[in-house]
């Protein structure tokens, strides 16, 4: 009769020579085992080891090249392939870091948007199957919808499909199976021409939904039309991945030898081929099946190699499998002691995958394992000893009671000073940003001053103007008129009299003239950008220069205060009268544009120049400065000899 054998995870995991000795007993107990089913004899034989390091694939190769790479494209397929090898390898760390790193990368990548989408659609992909390994089915969602968010707007339908399978995964890990298969059908009707190899995943993810809601005939249907495909293409991970899918069909069925048959195969290819992945996923379901045949010492040999490549390669989801399955087998032979122990590391494990999803940790039942385990060593103790422990615990209660209450009282403590603090910042942000309003309402006071002063200025000169055109219209006007009239009453003919008649008129029309460019009437009369053609018009009719005016846009340029009209319109006569006495160009133009709250004016010609530094300024420019000063605005002078000359003012518009 064959010795029981038991095995505690926690007590050997928690030391590291009991990890060693896990370690050694792992990778030389084999086991043979005879069973008998429908009177048939069955001799199964089945070694279980730990993954040896010369079926790792060494990384060495890609290390380098990863390092040699150039940033962008180069260093992006690397990762793509460093990330694949983990993804066969379940190392979900190693996942998540390769994940993360063609993330960080893609963001410090110069290069337009459109271009990386694509990239981003693998890097979010490579972070859905991390996050979903290690149990982080909520991460693991984001992450594949954001993967065919950004496959759809790259037209990358690689990695829109890629991602929708592997929503579709997290769909039946959550039991959500018809949204799973509405998404897979989905993906087929548009890709299965387009992407073969990935309709494969495809198939196998939708034959897990139909088990899943034990349709197994189109389970069984879908799994084989992916495994011909499969060997089509010579895809050994999608071999391996469906053998595991059939066995667990043949094992629903009740057919445990088919269903052994696979897993070992799964197991034994996985193990040659360096895939691991499958080698120890193969081992959990040979494990699982020992179980459901009461074979329970062989179930506790092959679930302690899947638990040491499960912790080798930080796999909380497998880890979580291998403790509850290897918990029912401790319970159904009676080792409740075991059982617990190995209860209490599930535990564990379940509050890793809480903590990693930032849910509460739950740790009652390792508490109640140390509390029964004190209990059983007080009972042991001699009564001094029990004293001891008890003046121990006694005296650490106190203590956890006094730190539990000096905490009680620091914290709100903490919390009052804290919303103090807060109330102090507040405080003085709202007084500093009091300050900067009156500081505001000060300068816009000035600001308003400053215009009112500079406007009724304007309006004084426009009053004076006014008195003057009428003085000279009304006075002047009339007493020359009335000279006039005298002149023409003697004797026509006489030469001296129609010379001295024909001055009376030239003044008379100087006098005139004037009046009206102090009070130009056809400001009122007409629209502004109009005045400044016809003039412009008018000193192009001579045939000596081209004047080319144009505005933009009119309408508003129009709609200017009458004393800016009147201001501008002086300005450019007198730029005008400058270019026609010094510049001997032979082209000018001129722009008027209003933008916003900005006036904008703009004299060009193409005349002889002249150096700034070397000329004073003249009447007409002093005069041109002066009516800028008034209307607020500045004025920039380019010339140079043989290179024309620029003129640019800018007047606010308020």
């Amino acid at each position: 009769m064959r010795k029981e054998q038991h095995f505690s995870f926690p007590k050997m995991l928690s030391h590291k020579k009991g990890l060693v000795a896990l370690l050694w007993l792992c990778t030389t107990i084999v086991f043979s085992q005879e069973i008998e089913k429908d009177t048939v004899q069955k001799t199964k034989r089945i070694t279980f080891s730990t993954i040896p390091n010369d079926k790792q694939k060494s990384l060495e190769p890609y290390y380098k090249a990863l390092k040699d790479a150039d940033y962008g494209t180069q260093r992006f397929s690397v990762i793509d392939q460093l990330a694949a090898y983990h993804i066969d390898q379940a190392n979900t760390d190693s996942i998540l870091y390769y994940g993360n790193l063609y993330r960080k990368e893609l963001e410090l990548w110069d290069s337009p948007d459109d271009a990386k989408k694509m990239y981003y659609t693998k890097a979010y992909y490579i972070l859905g199957v991390g996050n979903r390994y290690n149990g982080l089915l909520d991460n693991s969602i984001k992450w594949h919808i954001s993967g065919i968010t950004s496959g759809e707007e790259g037209n990358s339908s690689e990695g829109v499909y890629q991602n929708k399978i592997g929503l579709a995964k997290i769909y039946i890990l959550k039991e959500e199976h018809d949204k799973a298969i509405l998404v897979l059908e989905e993906g087929l009707s548009a890709y299965e021409d387009e992407l073969p190899t990935i309709t494969n995943d495809a198939l196998i993810c939708l034959g897990d939904a139909n088990f899943n809601l034990e349709e197994y005939v189109e389970a069984k249907s879908n799994y084989e039309k992916a495994f011909e495909g499969a060997k089509k293409f010579g895809d050994l991970t999608q071999e391996l991945e469906i053998n595991l899918k059939l066995g667990q069909l043949a094992e629903t069925e009740g057919d445990y030898d088919l269903a052994f048959n696979f897993y070992n195969e799964t197991k034994e290819k996985g193990l040659d081929s360096g895939i691991t992945v499958f080698y120890f996923e193969g081992t959990i379901r040979i494990a699982h099946l020992f179980y459901k045949e009461k074979n329970y010492e062989a179930a506790t040999a092959a679930l302690s190699i899947a638990y040491v490549n499960a912790i080798e390669r930080e796999n909380l989801n497998y880890q979580k499998e291998v403790l509850d399955t290897q918990r029912k087998t401790f319970a159904a032979t009676g080792d409740y002691q075991n059982a617990y122990a190995v209860m209490t590391q599930l535990d564990g494990v379940t509050e890793q995958i809480r903590a990693q999803q930032q849910l509460r940790i739950n740790k009652e039942l390792e508490i109640e394992y140390e509390t029964l385990q004190k209990e059983k060593a007080i009972t042991s103790l001699q009564e001094d000893q029990i004293l001891k422990v008890a003046e121990l615990d006694r005296q650490k209660t106190i203590r956890n009671a006094f730190l539990i209450g000096f905490l009680i009282i620091l914290i709100p403590v903490l919390a009052l000073l804290y919303v103090y603090y807060q109330k102090i910042q507040t405080q003085s942000e709202l007084t500093k940003k009091q300050g900067e309003i009156n500081e505001q309402k000060v300068t816009a006071l000035k600001q308003e001053q400053e215009l009112n002063l500079i406007k009724a200025s304007i309006e004084g000169q426009d009053e004076e103007r006014r008195r003057i055109a009428q003085e000279l219209h009304d006075s002047i006007g009339g007493n020359l008129a009335g000279i006039k009239l005298q002149l023409s009453s003697l004797t026509k003919g006489a030469k001296k009299y129609e010379t001295i008649s024909s001055q009376i008129d030239e003044t008379y029309q100087l006098v005139r003239d004037i009046s009206h460019t102090l009070i130009p009437k056809k400001f009122k009369q007409n629209a502004f950008t109009e005045l400044i053609g016809e003039y412009a018009k008018s000193i192009s009719s001579t045939g000596d220069l081209r004047v080319g005016f144009h505005p933009h846009p009119e309408k508003a340029i129009n709609g200017l205060l009458e004393n800016v009209q009147m201001e501008l319109f002086k300005i450019i006569q007198e730029l005008m009268t400058n270019t026609l006495k010094h510049a001997k160009a032979s082209k000018v133009d001129i722009h008027l544009s209003l933008i916003e709250d900005e006036l904008s004016l703009l004299f060009e010609d193409d005349g002889i120049g002249f150096i700034i530094t070397e000329v004073s300024d003249g009447i007409g420019f002093e005069s041109i400065k002066n009516r800028v000063d008034e209307l607020s605005g500045t004025l920039n002078i380019d010339s140079a000899e043989n290179r024309g000359t620029v003129i640019s003012i800018t007047i606010p518009n308020t």
